[in-house]
C-alpha cells in the first residue's frame, strides 16, 4: 500500500519537470503555426471568364490590358458585333456565311447576373449565335483554326478551352467584346459562331433593334 500511494504523490521537482515541458510543447505549436500559405502563391493576371476551368489557357498577349468599351446604345453594342463578325468573315474563303436560321433569332439581350435585383435596369449584354457555313468539301476543323488565326491577328487573347468539342477558339477582345468558335458534334456540320457584347445598362436595352439572320462578308 506504502508504494501505491507514493504513486499518487507529485513532488515539488516533479511538478517543476512537468511546467518545463508543457511549456516547450507550447513553444514548439507556436513556432509551427504561421500565416505563410501552403505551397506556391496562386498565379495572377488571369481573368476568371466563367465556363470549365482553363487548364490550356496561353499568357496572355504582349501589353494585355482588357478595359471594357461600354455600349452607349443598343445600336452600337450590336453594330460592334455586327462589324466584328463581318471582319472574321472577310479573312475566310469566299461565300462563308453566319446563318442563324434554326435559332429563330440571331440575337438577344441577357441580364450581366442571374438574378438581379431589379430586373429592368439590371446590366445587360447583347448575344449573337449562327451556324458559320462554308463552301463544299471545305475543312471545318482547318477552317476553326483560322478563325482563332484571324483573331489573333486583331491582338485578341485567343485560346481553345478544355471542356468543349474540339477544335475550338475562344477570343477576348481588349475592348471586352468575345467571340467563340466551337466544331460541331458531328463531322460534316457547320461549328457554331457566337459572339456577346460588354455589359452596358440596362435601362437602354432595346429588343426591338433586328440583327441580320444572315451575315456576309460584304
Amino acid at each position: 500500500m506504502t508504494s501505491g500511494r507514493r504513486r499518487e504523490e507529485v513532488t515539488p521537482s516533479g511538478a517543476m519537470v512537468r511546467a518545463a515541458a508543457l511549456l516547450l510543447l507550447v513553444a514548439l505549436v507556436g513556432g509551427c503555426s504561421d500565416d505563410r500559405p501552403l505551397g506556391p502563391p496562386v498565379p495572377t493576371g488571369a481573368t476568371d471568364i466563367g465556363g470549365p476551368p482553363m487548364t490550356s489557357a496561353p499568357p496572355p498577349p504582349p501589353g494585355w490590358d482588357p478595359k471594357d468599351v461600354v455600349p452607349q446604345s443598343q445600336q452600337e453594342a450590336q453594330d460592334t458585333l455586327a462589324d466584328y463578325l463581318t471582319r472574321t468573315l472577310r479573312g475566310l474563303p469566299p461565300g462563308t456565311v453566319l446563318d442563324a436560321t434554326r435559332y429563330g433569332s440571331a440575337g438577344h439581350n441577357s441580364w450581366c447576373e442571374d438574378e438581379p435585383a431589379d430586373p429592368k435596369n439590371a446590366p445587360t449584354r447583347y448575344h449573337t449565335t449562327g451556324d458559320l457555313k462554308f463552301p463544299p468539301e471545305t475543312d471545318l476543323d482547318a477552317m476553326v483554326r483560322r478563325v482563332g488565326d484571324i483573331w489573333r491577328g486583331w491582338g485578341w487573347y485567343v485560346f481553345e478551352r478544355d471542356g468543349f468539342r474540339k477544335p475550338n477558339e475562344f477570343g477576348y477582345g481588349p475592348d471586352g467584346y468575345r467571340m467563340q468558335i466551337v466544331t460541331a458534334g458531328r463531322p460534316g456540320y457547320s461549328p457554331t459562331l457566337s459572339a456577346s457584347s460588354p455589359c452596358f445598362p440596362g435601362d437602354i436595352a432595346n429588343n426591338d433593334i433586328p440583327f441580320p439572320v444572315v451575315v456576309r462578308a460584304e
